[in-house]
């Protein structure tokens, strides 16, 4: 292996699916679990001038994610649950590949990711924790160079649940199913030194197995906005927004009753982030990246403060 200089370093667009951070008992709402990790994908989400990047070019990637949130915004039962308390620490590696095959005018890629969670949830006077590898995604990826300035790119991300699961158990991490998101991302530098990248998924979820609990579809975005304060050094604003559009089943019925109390939104979620921002590269062909952001307008989930941290080495073999 050795290491190739580029433009900007391979970042192949994905969402790195970390467990359900509320796994409630098979009597209870899943609350819209799905297998997206709000935030993944921060600034430079796709690589630029991508038709003279080299054939079989790969990057390996680091990412560490710590979550926290101490409100749960159950918006079904008119109000926030109180007593509640989540944290989570995920390590995530991730392998981007860009081929020398060509599809539909784009370059052909993939990526595949597996997280490590170290999850801790206290709710309802209980608590639990649990540390395991999670759920795996991947995914074919097509990215297409529209001038050095301005890359395209789709995907079809598909997640499996390899990952630990008790229904039983407050902490888990796995979702138990399969989800399956198109993709649609694009990187911008509308001048020579701002940036903007926005990635956008639509997540098809499968039924939990053991729970006969299935999730709506959920429509997600992720973004960053940047400014090259000097030659390696980009600061800016990333943040993401999630909306449930359907309604969440069990046995194949709109959920109706959550706690033993009647609800009329089917379970819908929904939340909004934001925060700052740094990009920084060095030895002209890595990166380094650090993003925080707070959620707010959180509706039947968690609502807290996300912060990401990513090393990212291209090259080839």
């Amino acid at each position: 292996m050795k290491p190739i200089r580029t433009l900007q370093p391979l970042h192949l667009v994905s969402s790195i699916a970390f467990a359900s951070l509320v796994s409630l008992t098979a009597h209870a709402t899943e609350g819209g679990v799905d297998n997206i990790s709000p935030g993944t994908d921060g600034v430079m989400m796709l690589p630029l001038d991508v038709n003279n990047l080299p054939d079989n070019m790969f990057a390996f990637n680091i990412y560490y994610n710590h979550y926290e949130a101490k409100k749960l915004n159950m918006s079904s039962l008119g109000g926030k649950v109180s007593e509640v308390k989540i944290s989570s620490d995920t390590f995530v590696p991730r392998l981007d590949y860009l081929s020398p095959f060509w599809v539909l005018g784009g370059r052909l890629g993939g990526y595949v990711a597996r997280p490590y969670n170290i999850l801790h949830v206290s709710m309802f006077g209980v608590s639990d924790q649990r540390s395991s590898w999670g759920d795996t995604t991947f995914a074919p990826i097509v990215l297409w160079d529209m001038g050095k300035n301005l890359t395209l790119a789709a995907a079809v991300e598909v997640t499996l649940p390899t990952g630990e699961y008790d229904a039983t158990r407050l902490a888990n991490t796995s979702n138990n199913f399969y989800t399956y998101k198109p993709v649609l991302s694009a990187t911008w530098l509308p001048t020579e030194r701002t940036e903007l990248s926005i990635r956008s998924t639509y997540s098809f979820n499968e039924t939990n197995p053991d729970t006969k609990y299935r999730s709506g579809q959920i429509l997600h975005f992720d973004y960053s906005a940047t400014y090259k304060v000097s030659e390696n050094v980009r600061l800016g604003l990333n943040g993401y927004y999630l909306k449930q559009t359907t309604d969440d089943k069990q046995d194949g019925q709109t959920v109706t009753n959550i706690f033993g109390e009647e609800v009329h939104d089917g379970v819908r979620t929904q939340v909004t982030a934001i925060g700052p921002a740094m990009y920084v590269t060095f030895l002209k062909y890595a990166s380094f990246e650090m993003r925080w952001a707070k959620e707010f307008d959180a509706r039947n989930r968690q609502e807290g403060e996300m912060f990401w941290a990513k090393v990212s080495v291209p090259f080839t073999l």
